[in-house]
């Protein structure tokens, strides 16, 4: 027996293999480099967007985002099979790497016995693990081959870059195993066959085919043997580079710009969206650019998102606006900039495809998704440069697309590749909204609301309080300071359901001694609304008026029972002058009451007993992460038997439908999301749906009610179900 070690280039040569290897590698490199600043300086011809901020954290997420594929795995069976692609082929890289090393510095540096590193146990060890990830590798792509050409999940479009990156790792993988099993079948070492050697079968897949190679007469040295040795190591060569360099000219350039859009993700938080800079000096100019209206209006962040895209689909499967029926896609609403950007045919809502300044025969792009897979794709001309076509104007982007998205972040939470879609969405919205007036009659009615009297349903400031009636409740005014600033927000002041939300409030407050006090006639609308809704002038103005109020008392807490009021105060406020983690903190009313609960200030004894399901709404859930706090009151209440939907609970529930301002707007789709909601929150039968935010009530009241669950199904908020179940309370 001989020392088990690997000779590389066997039966190539090493000048032969050297100059295939290393001449193929300097084409690809340089390839590759322009074909990366390429898509670099498309990305740098758009805005500026300072996001080289906390290094540090930046590339602690980057690591466990990319190399422990935590957003991957979410979606646990695609995420499998993509972790099991991703990391057999990076154990290949690195076995491939360290054949490299060896051959090209560690035995010219130290020697032929001293700079060997494929020998002995580590050789044997290697041939174990190498055989062992390459068959993973080939497993999961197996898998995603019968996944996206036999399943073919809705969220899934094939195209021609599918096949050929699945045809060219298959490839790759295969024929690797290939070579192996040739090399074993006819190595001899020192005259004596590898074959034979007790270390061989570590490579137990190679080991495998060499047995069958020599059963049919292509092993000991055959010339066939040999002469199919050379052609799968010369065509594994060339494919590896050809798949390499293909990496920034087709979808598999995600392997390049996901990582690199993990780096600059977003790290405000994630219920802030990014202020209009210098917004009042940009109002001033003759042609402001608010917002954005063509390609050339987005951040190269934004650019960069748009490559990032791998078009998995899941932002798709999760949006509640996509569920509905309505025109949007998030997935579309970022590959269509993406074909746009790079002069490639540019898939429309209708199902349609243009493309500036040509008309493209039908042969030229196969790529329609599944529904409307049996058209025959009609090609528009789109007449003007690409970078400052109007997107909207243009049917690029559409009135239903664009309104009908709930701002629920369900999208940004699933995708992979930390693309912004909510904060693209909103900056269309704003051009709509300040520049080109342009918005659904309803958003109009609601800002106008806002402007004049303060809220978005119409009514007079001096209502404000009228839900008050009878409870003696303290204003700052009269105290100046208290522990905590109630909060009311408008639905609990003006919507006659959730008016009984804002007094149930107050009375647990009242029953656990706490020191509090309401604005009154001085709370205005936080501007959530109009925010999301596009117009950022009237938000900033309502943000800066309510501060200012604010900055007159002094407080330790702000307490809300609005998710929106919440999130707006305690995230967005700080970006203009708010004190929000300064001066005060701002909680949801579900993290006061749990903690009054776990005080002993607030004692649940009356036992309702019912099957309660709790739907979570998405301003205090994905924005703020609240998920425990309303699960531990409803649990410490007696009798209660907490269900959750199933597969659409926490940080994966579904909208109700009312975000992005859509609580005041007619359904974009075939059916409303608040009915498709209400379904998954029906499934385990409950006796009540337990909420913790005034939109989300007022949507799932009209669902119940068109559903024909109105009496079957009672809808309370957290504070009305704690208040039942005190004692002596009703």
């Amino acid at each position: 027996m001989t020392e088990a070690f690997r000779e590389i280039y066997w039966n190539v040569g090493e000048t032969v293999g050297s100059l295939t290897v290393y001449g193929s590698a300097l084409i690809v490199l340089a390839v590759m480099t322009w074909g990366v600043l390429r898509d670099v300086n498309r990305w740098r011809k758009g805005r500026p967007d300072m996001r080289i901020d906390n290094l540090r954290k930046r590339a602690v997420e980057f690591v466990v985002q990319v190399f422990g594929q935590k957003k991957t795995l979410k979606d646990r069976r695609p995420g499998i099979m993509h972790a099991i692609v991703f990391f057999g082929f990076i154990a290949l890289f690195i076995g491939t790497d360290i054949i490299a090393v060896e051959e090209d510095f560690t035995v010219p540096l130290m020697g032929e016995n001293a700079g060997k590193i494929l020998v002995g146990e580590f050789y044997k060890n290697y041939e174990l693990i190498m055989d062992f990830m390459g068959l993973l590798f080939i497993a999961g792509l197996i898998w995603m081959a019968y996944r996206r050409y036999t399943r073919y999940p809705d969220r899934l479009h094939n195209r021609r870059t599918d096949l050929w990156a699945l045809a060219v790792l298959g490839y790759i993988g295969f024929s690797g195993y290939f070579i192996e099993g040739l090399r074993l079948a006819n190595q001899t070492i020192g005259g004596v066959s590898v074959f034979a050697q007790d270390w061989a079968p570590r490579a137990f897949v190679g080991y495998g085919l060499a047995i069958v190679f020599r059963n049919i007469g292509l092993g000991d040295g055959s010339p066939v043997g040999l002469g199919l040795h050379l052609f799968f190591w010369f065509s594994h060569t060339l494919a590896s580079f050809a798949f390499i360099v293909s990496l920034p000219f087709s979808k598999l350039q995600h392997i390049i710009y996901t990582p690199l859009n993990t780096f600059f993700r977003d790290l405000e938080p994630k219920g802030a969206l990014t202020p209009i800079p210098n917004l009042e000096a940009e109002i001033e100019k003759d042609e402001p650019r608010l917002g954005v209206a063509t390609l050339a209006d987005f951040t190269w962040k934004q650019r960069l998102d748009f490559d990032a895209c791998m078009q998995c689909g899941r932002c798709q499967s999760k949006c509640p606006a996509y569920a509905s029926g309505s025109q949007l896609s998030p997935k579309f609403l970022i590959t269509k900039m993406a074909n746009l950007q790079r002069g490639e045919p540019v898939l429309l809502h209708d199902g349609s495809l243009g493309r500036a300044h040509m008309v493209l025969s039908t042969d030229q792009y196969n790529e329609a998704p599944k529904p409307v897979a049996e058209r025959t794709p009609v090609y528009a001309t789109i007449e003007g440069d690409r970078e400052t076509l109007p997107l909207v104007e243009h049917g690029i982007y559409t009135e239903n697309e664009i309104w009908s998205c709930t701002t629920c972040r369900a999208c940004m939470e699933e995708c992979p590749a930390m693309i912004e879609h909510v904060d693209l969405i909103v900056d269309v919205r704003r051009n709509l909204t300040m520049i080109q007036s342009e918005v659904p009659s309803n958003v109009k009615r609601v800002l106008e609301g806002i402007e004049r009297a303060g809220n978005p349903w119409r009514l007079p400031a001096r209502e404000r309080t009228a839900w008050a009636d009878g409870l003696d409740v303290p204003t700052m005014a009269e105290k100046e300071s208290a522990e905590v600033l109630y909060w009311v927000g408008c639905a609990p002041s003006y919507d006659e359901r959730s008016k009984r939300v804002a007094r149930a409030m107050v009375q647990l407050l009242t029953r656990a001694g706490v020191d509090f006090a309401i604005l009154g006639e001085e709370e205005s609308c936080t501007g959530d609304p109009a925010r999301r809704m596009g117009e950022e002038l009237l938000f900033q103005a309502q943000a800066q008026a309510n501060i200012e109020t604010m900055h007159q008392y002094r407080f330790k807490k702000i307490v809300t029972t609005c998710a929106h009021c919440f999130n707006t105060i305690k995230n967005e406020y700080p970006q203009f002058g708010g004190r929000a983690g300064i001066d005060y903190q701002v909680i949801h009313h579900t993290d006061l009451l749990a903690q009054l609960v776990r005080d002993g200030k607030l004692t649940p004894k009356r036992p309702i007993n019912q099957k309660v399901v709790y739907h979570d709404p998405c301003y205090i859930g994905r924005y703020n992460d609240i998920y425990d706090s309303p699960r531990a009151v409803l649990q410490a209440i007696p009798g209660v038997q907490l269900v959750e939907a199933p597969d659409w609970n926490r940080e994966r529930a579904m909208c109700c439908g009312g975000g992005g301002g859509n609580v005041w707007m007619e359904g974009w789709g075939k059916r409303g999301v608040n009915a498709i909601r209400l379904e998954q929150l029906m499934q385990e039968k409950p006796q009540t749906l337990a909420l913790a935010c005034p939109f989300c009530m007022v949507m799932f009241e009209d669902a119940a009610k068109n559903a024909g669950v109105d009496e079957q199904l009672a809808r309370k908020d957290m504070a009305e179900l704690l208040l039942e179940s005190l004692d002596g309370e009703s």
